[in-house]
């Protein structure tokens, strides 16, 4: 299916931008999601006519997401786990985790979606994780895991 972009989508196009995607993809996400329109010469008018403000509501989210990015880029997240003599995991430490912690610390607007673990963190240590706060900013956060020490 054919579709007219109405904001960034990374790693697919630009504001205004045709392009060509699966018919679920557009149905049950862009389409519902309001982030796309159906290529047609009448949707392509209906573009036209919004294109100066969806650019400008596109340009102030991303001056919002650079001034979190300047914050978080600062920021290091410790989230203690239990583990094995090793240093190895009891499981992983999951997305989920790392937006509680977020959230104890006032990041309050990051969702599962944004943050991108490019392997299963399984060992104690610093880790890089990336949030993507726009489609054309992206944020770095350490990650500090550590052993839950044991009280007997």
């Amino acid at each position: 299916m054919e579709v007219i972009l109405l904001e960034n989508i990374k790693n697919l196009g630009k504001i205004g931008s045709k392009v060509k995607v699966a018919n679920g993809y557009a149905r049950n996400f862009l389409l519902k999601q309001k982030k796309a329109l159906i290529a047609s010469e009448e949707n392509l008018k209906i573009f036209e006519k919004k294109k100066d403000e969806l650019n400008k509501v596109n340009q102030n989210q991303k001056e919002s997401a650079l001034k979190i990015k300047k914050i978080i880029d600062k920021f290091e997240v410790k989230i203690q786990k239990n583990s094995m003599e090793g240093g190895a995991l009891y499981g992983s430490l999951s997305i989920k985790e790392i937006i509680q912690n977020l959230e104890k610390n006032n990041f309050k607007n990051i969702s599962a979606s944004m943050i991108e673990i490019k392997e299963a963190i399984k060992k104690i240590g610093d880790y890089i994780i990336k949030i993507n706060l726009h489609a054309e900013v992206q944020a770095s956060i350490k990650v500090k895991v550590v052993s839950l020490e044991k009280t007997i």
